[in-house]
């Protein structure tokens, strides 16, 4: 493992720390309504981290990452985690609420993020 967090680009750090809560995220709140609430492992939220590993492997390992796919990566896990939020009104007594937790919030900004980092990646340079 190459990743040196302190002289690293901006975009590896953001990867970095949009990866970190992401997992934070899991075990926060996903659904909250008031009386009852679930974690994201309890929503299954992980199989959303799965788009997370390929630039996350490639940031730690210090290989360059490619963009289309990193791209794909973070642009499938920001609709996935909007599809995900959608899921989550429910009626209760004939008001529509939104039922979505903090965490599953926290998950949409750490696949934003992830994005955006995945933009401002440069090609490593070879020697």
């Amino acid at each position: 493992m190459n990743f040196n967090f302190k002289n690293s680009y901006l975009s590896a750090k953001l990867i970095f720390l949009a990866t970190c809560a992401a997992v934070i995220s899991l075990f926060l709140p996903w659904a909250d309504l008031g009386f009852i609430s679930a974690s994201g492992f309890q929503q299954q939220g992980y199989l959303l981290l799965i788009f997370f590993i390929y630039p996350i492997y490639r940031v730690l390992t210090g290989k360059s990452l490619n963009k289309v796919a990193g791209l794909i990566c973070g642009i499938i896990a920001v609709i996935g985690t909007f599809l995900f939020l959608s899921t989550k009104s429910v009626d209760v007594f004939g008001t529509t609420v939104n039922g979505a937790g903090s965490g599953l919030y926290l998950f949409l900004i750490a696949s934003i993020v992830l994005t955006v980092g995945v933009l401002l990646e440069k090609p490593k340079q070879t020697v």
